[in-house]
């Protein structure tokens, strides 16, 4: 994992905005707010937290404790609308439908569906732009993790870059569900084949909002390479799931109650570390942001076009 800047590092390197500063957590990848409490919202605020998301990939605030009301809001500076989970248990009964529940109750094997490096809900059309994840109750080794797509690619040697603007990736949430294991629960799995959220996205795409190229693969709802046989989707899918555990692109954060973290969906992939729980209960609350307007998509031309150009000889003869 990418280790941590000294203090002393990290204050040297924060960036001061209007309404808060964000001390860096890794030379690549998070940031940690301070001076702000993310109840405390107006536009020039939420403009100043897409900045700095956009630029950190995640963001984390301590000692938050926000109601449900407020950590939607929070969401909401990110994209217009707000998730509605397919198959996750929400807080629909309570009011707040788009409040995902993910919790871990103590068992003698405890399961944790997010222990795989994703992008979320990447079977729909319209994957989230952004999610915002608050820890209620989080046992000491439930960390996560998150990894950078932007960096992920930009580490590719030129000859896997020229693959992967070249490839289209299927996902498919029946797939994730079945692959991984997630339920033997017939009514769930009926729910699951009910929502058919299957799409075809690039392997790399445009960061919708700073134009940047993001390895956007992931090992939950990848089905296969478009158009691969299997043995050959399985050799590249490999490469590019390989990518986010190299530690000099990862951030860890360690839980405490209270914590927000924010992180792009597009320009970021994360884990769930579940390790060995024993009797320990553990239970977020997630809220995610989406746009009918943001989808997947890659100017595969002019990343061709940059690519190629970058391999060019320089100067004159």
């Amino acid at each position: 994992m990418n280790a941590p800047m000294s203090p002393a590092q990290s204050r040297l390197m924060a960036q001061e905005f209007k309404h808060f500063r964000v001390v860096p957590c890794t030379p690549t990848i998070g940031g940690t707010i301070e001076g702000l409490h993310l109840s405390r919202l107006n536009d020039e605020v939420a403009a100043e937290l897409r900045t700095a998301l956009w630029k950190y990939g995640v963001l984390f605030a301590r000692d938050q404790h926000l109601d449900h009301d407020q950590h939607k809001a929070l969401a909401r500076c990110f994209a217009e609308e707000l998730e509605q989970h397919t198959f996750g248990k929400t807080l629909a009964a309570e009011g707040h439908p788009e409040v995902l529940l993910i919790q871990v109750k103590p068992t003698a094997t405890p399961k944790n569906g997010t222990d795989v490096w994703h992008h979320d809900v990447t079977g729909r059309v319209h994957p989230n732009v952004a999610a915002v994840l608050q820890a209620d109750e989080v046992p000491f080794g439930a960390d996560t993790m998150w990894s950078s797509a932007t960096a992920a690619y930009e580490r590719l040697p030129y000859a896997l870059k020229l693959l992967f603007l070249n490839l289209d990736i299927d996902h498919d949430l029946l797939y994730m569900t079945l692959r991984h294991d997630y339920t033997n629960n017939p009514a769930f799995i009926e729910k699951v084949m009910k929502a058919a959220e299957n799409v075809t996205h690039p392997a790399v795409v445009n960061h919708p909002f700073t134009g940047k190229l993001c390895l956007f693969v992931g090992n939950a709802y990848v089905k296969r390479v478009h158009d691969y046989s299997t043995d050959l989707s399985e050799l590249v899918l490999r490469i590019a799931n390989e990518l986010p555990r190299t530690p000099e692109l990862q951030v860890r954060h360690q839980w405490q109650k209270g914590d927000i973290a924010i992180w792009d969906n597009f320009g970021t992939s994360h884990y769930g570390v579940s390790g060995d729980l024993g009797g320990q209960f553990r239970r977020l609350y997630r809220v995610a942001a989406w746009s009918k307007n943001v989808r997947p998509s890659l100017d595969r031309a002019a990343a061709m076009r940059d690519l190629l150009a970058s391999q060019a000889p320089q100067g004159g003869v």
